[in-house]
């Protein structure tokens, strides 16, 4: 079958997804949600077309491929993809095993029979790594769009799982223009499209009525899928828990506000945790406890490390994990609600794992790193940064200077591969599923394709 197209579903994110490609070439969905599974038969879609990855939990012994082999075949090793799945890397050995052999006989199946020109895929979970590592073993395109970091309603379609490579744009006029946006945007300190709104994910309010709605609505119709959702009393209890627990920390443990910070300081933003940004892009450095320690291993005795907890991630961690953090030599805590921007511009260096805190850091003039290479890495003062082997020391003796012009025009070859539209969850944003946006990704989406086949 020439010139197959593939959506592998994401739940909420690919329903505007889908509906921007089903008229402009799809062919195949690949399906793990009851619910998104029935929804795609609803929408037209053949059952024959749909792979559906669901694992019941039974064993088929018709599959003729052992995982062991698929790690040869592949070049991989199962342990760490199963390492960056927040839910699959809890389950019992044999139960992950079986799971994996599941998902890997089907998913080649999948590729031998139709085929597959181009795949359009959020990679977090497993069976979405490994779909990209078939999708490289056979030469398939793969498509992960991600919501531009900086301006709203703008995305960029990266390559791989790894946010590094990504298409360009063939039809963009207006690169330029949008580079300067995105510029002035930081330097100018306006806020990032929904990060405000993040801000009350653990907090008691009435926005998460319709959220626990769905909940409850999707346990009572079992179409939850237990290799991706806790159950639904686990996920009561854990926001309870999450909302209890952040007033909490707010209230006895040691944040400071930026305006008593009187020493030079080396700024650690935190991520929220569990996140496809550092369990899959920065799987390597996941172990933040750790990755501030080895960054305190080679700093100077005159600077501190100032962590900045992510503001969307305040009580999501125990109090031991903060703890944790204040054992480290020189570590002071800076309050979560901080102006990051503020805290960037005083910084003296500014390291994260995968962060827009280092892109951000770029564009103020900043010296700044991530751990992870990033798209974004001619802004950075080195490609990547090994706190495991290198020496913070040798990052303050860097300079990097660089003048709006310079900074414009390496934003211009990001933003050259800057495509329209907003392609996140309708959760998050309901306008993703209005018809101007779903224009707005048809074309993009069709630029893409066309500039692959």
């Amino acid at each position: 079958m020439p010139d197959s197209i593939v959506l592998v579903e994401s739940h909420y994110r690919s329903r505007s997804w889908f509906l921007a490609l089903k008229n402009i070439g799809l062919t195949h969905v690949i399906s793990v949600m009851p619910e998104e599974f029935n929804l795609f038969k609803k929408q037209g879609v053949h059952e024959n077309n749909i792979l559906n990855l669901y694992y019941n939990g039974q064993v088929n012994k018709n599959f003729t491929k052992d995982i062991y082999y698929f790690e040869q075949f592949l070049g991989i090793k199962l342990n760490s993809i199963v390492f960056m799945d927040r839910t699959l890397r809890k389950k019992k050995e044999k139960y992950i095993k079986n799971y994996l052999t599941f998902i890997l006989n089907e998913i080649e199946s999948f590729f031998n029979k139709v085929k597959p020109k181009i795949i359009f895929i959020e990679p977090t979970w497993t069976h979405e790594i490994l779909i990209c590592k078939f999708a490289k073993k056979y030469n398939v395109a793969i498509v992960a769009p991600v919501k531009d970091k900086l301006l709203p309603d703008r995305f960029l379609a990266f390559k791989d799982e790894n946010h590094l490579k990504f298409y360009k744009n063939c039809h963009n006029k207006n690169a330029h223009e949008l580079s300067a946006n995105a510029y002035n945007m930081v330097v100018e300190n306006k806020p990032v499209q929904y990060f405000e709104k993040f801000n009350s994910r653990n907090k008691f309010d009435l926005k998460k009525i319709p959220k626990l709605y769905r909940l409850v609505k999707i346990s009572i119709l079992n179409f939850r899928n237990p290799n991706i959702q806790n159950s639904l009393i686990n996920d009561i209890f854990i926001k309870l828990i999450s909302i209890i627990r952040s007033k909490l920390q707010l209230l006895f443990l040691d944040f400071q506000k930026l305006s008593n910070i009187k020493r030079k300081f080396i700024l650690i933003t935190l991520h929220v945790q569990p996140e496809a940004s550092i369990d899959v892009v920065g799987s390597k450095y996941s172990n933040q406890i750790e990755f501030v320690r080895n960054i305190s291993m080679t700093t100077p005795v005159d600077y501190i490390l100032l962590i900045k907890e992510h503001s969307h991630a305040i009580g999501n961690r125990p109090y031991k994990f903060y703890k944790h953090l204040q054992e480290i030599p020189n570590v002071v805590l800076l309050d979560p609600f901080e102006n990051s921007r503020e805290s960037i511009r005083k910084a003296s260096l500014v390291i994260s794992n995968t962060g827009t805190s280092s892109l951000e850091a770029g564009i103020l003039g900043v010296p700044a790193v991530t751990a992870t290479s990033m798209f974004y890495k001619k802004l950075m003062l080195k490609t990547s940064f090994d706190p495991f082997q290198d020496d913070v020391e040798n990052l303050l003796t860097l300079n990097k200077q660089t003048n709006k012009n310079e900074l414009i025009n390496n934003l211009q070859e990001i933003y050259n591969g800057s495509f329209k539209g907003n392609c996140g969850d309708f959760q998050t944003d309901k306008n993703v599923l209005k018809k101007e946006n779903i224009k707005n990704l048809k074309i993009s989406f069709d630029t893409i394709i066309k500039s692959i086949i």
